[in-house]
């Protein structure tokens, strides 16, 4: 336990024992994380990377959005990206529209490793699962509003899925193959993409759906 959160307010404040919980459950996190890559030999950077290149939408397949997504400068993100190249997780693919940009994707290493990264998922989902169906709307909505405000804040990186996101506005899209409607971009959305994660260029945006 660290000073910051060992204050006289920890046992008599509400919000500062949720704060101190959040904390744990994020170290918690991380050393999934950091235990993931020492299996594989690489590092929870490179890891996250993995995991962000295998949820992200196609358009945001890039150095770019790995900077913004991870809160790292460019330089930080194309020596992750050039990293995972070297070992054959990850591979660079010219865009046929644009043949100034670069996509990225995984390789069939790359998305093995995601399936194993995938159980890090698994253990938080079961811990979550012991709670009634009612309690686990109700955290969902806490932690939403929590991740809204750290987020305008400028905590949280301006990314989120389609399906968390204020802007999206569900079977709202004009076609069957893509029903649903993102509210900022105003382009219309497929069920595949409306669970990709999306990293929005601009910052400050209220992203998160606080309703």
């Amino acid at each position: 336990m660290i000073n910051i959160f060992t204050g006289e307010h920890e046992l008599s404040s509400e919000p500062a024992k949720i704060s101190l919980l959040l904390y744990r459950i994020s170290q918690g996190i991380n050393k999934l994380i950091r235990d993931k890559g020492k299996e594989h030999e690489i590092s929870s950077t490179q890891i996250e990377t993995i995991i962000f290149l295998s949820g992200a939408h196609p358009d945001n397949k890039n150095v770019t959005s790995i900077a913004r997504r991870l809160q790292v400068a460019q330089p930080t993100a194309t020596r992750v990206v050039n990293s995972l190249v070297e070992r054959g997780l990850v591979e660079r693919e010219r865009c046929k529209a644009d043949r100034r940009k670069i996509k990225l994707s995984l390789t069939d290493r790359g998305r093995a490793i995601t399936k194993d990264i995938n159980e890090i998922s698994q253990t938080l989902i079961e811990a979550v699962d012991e709670l009634s169906d009612g309690r686990q709307e109700e955290l969902n909505q806490d932690l939403v509003k929590i991740a809204g405000r750290l987020q305008s804040q400028g905590h949280i990186s301006t990314a989120l899925t389609c399906q968390y996101c204020r802007y999206f506005e569900r079977n709202g899209g004009s076609t069957d193959e893509r029903p649903h409607l993102c509210r900022l971009t105003g382009q219309d959305l497929g069920e595949d993409e409306s669970h990709s994660e999306w990293v929005h260029k601009e910052s400050g945006l209220d992203l998160f759906n606080q309703a």
